[in-house]
């Protein structure tokens, strides 16, 4: 139960560390570009800091909650993380959430509880099997540079979705390292915790930090945190499985049931994403929404899609 606590907790401090920095990193100053040098501006940003305040107490909730339960368990709740959107919204926009928000939010709580229930993760062990753990976040942190290469060569919307996406993939890397990192502290102490699974963690998370927080100056928050807040749990969740030895239940009706869960819930963030960013996800105007990043995005903002026409090409990552 315990890490269930923590990663709720962590969640909804990362649901409002994403609010905040998408807002500040919408508005930043026009040269601010993306990449390092986004960052590097940001950092002079009192609500970009404020969020990251947030996003650190998130990160260290989330390594006590790996380091008593399993990344099965603890990197799908993150995802609940998007239903922090919904009070918040109130506050910041002074609005009532629509009906189907609060229904979409149902949804992937019903559908994160339908996985958990038929999956039973089991905890597997408190630290990897090195090989499988380096090769683990190889392909991610590949996965993870395709898409930010990719990104270059698209724009808007699709190139904000790249960069949400290697983001995610990037921090679900991370996740798996910071388990091994504490699992390490509490085997061996500090002298082997100490070792290359720390460094991976701070050059992996920071590429992570990076490429989200382009992705927020690049597009609203609808295009990029559906890919964000899918890529990281399933990231992590496969290092738990492939790495540490956790496993899902494997009888044929538990199988189907997890497969349905996750399909409901990730249809569920994609639709919730949208209606808290202000779109309508049929494509029709959605005047009571606009939550998380879309109701963020003032006239001068230069994340609005509707100032998209004369914008200068996009600047690489760098």
């Amino acid at each position: 139960m315990l890490p269930v606590v923590l990663a709720l907790c962590a969640a909804a401090f990362f649901a409002s560390s994403t609010v905040v920095q998408h807002r500040s990193a919408a508005t930043a100053p026009a040269g601010s570009a993306t990449g390092v040098r986004l960052v590097l501006v940001l950092l002079r940003q009192p609500l970009w800091l404020a969020g990251l305040a947030l996003g650190l107490v998130g990160g260290g909730l989330q390594a006590l909650a790996v380091s008593q339960g399993a990344l099965l368990v603890v990197q799908p709740l993150l995802v609940t993380g998007l239903l922090i959107a919904l009070p918040l919204s109130v506050v910041l926009e002074h609005r009532r959430p629509a009906r189907a928000e609060w229904g979409w939010a149902v949804a992937v709580v019903a559908g994160l509880a339908l996985f958990l229930t038929a999956a039973r993760p089991g905890s597997g062990a408190d630290t990897a099997v090195e090989g499988a753990l380096k090769t683990g976040v190889l392909v991610a942190v590949g996965t993870s540079a395709l898409a930010a290469g990719l990104s270059t060569a698209r724009g808007g919307r699709y190139r904000a979705l790249l960069l949400g996406l290697g983001g995610g993939c990037a921090l679900g890397a991370a996740g798996g390292l910071l388990k091994e990192v504490t699992g390490r502290l509490d085997t061996g102490g500090l002298a082997a915790a100490l070792s290359w699974p720390l460094l991976a963690l701070a050059l992996v998370g920071a590429t992570g930090v990076v490429l989200n927080q382009s992705s927020y100056r690049v597009g609203v928050l609808t295009a990029s945190q559906p890919a964000i807040t899918i890529a990281e749990p399933v990231t992590a969740a496969s290092l738990g499985a492939w790495a540490f030895g956790e496993r899902l239940s494997d009888h044929p009706l538990a199988l189907v049931l997890q497969v349905l869960g996750l399909a409901l819930m990730v249809t569920a963030v994609i639709q919730l994403s949208r209606l808290t960013a202000g779109e309508d996800p049929t494509g029709a105007d959605a005047p009571t929404a606009g939550a998380t990043a879309g109701a963020t995005a003032g006239p001068h903002d230069p994340t609005d899609s509707r100032a998209a026409v004369g914008r200068p090409p996009e600047e690489e990552l760098c």
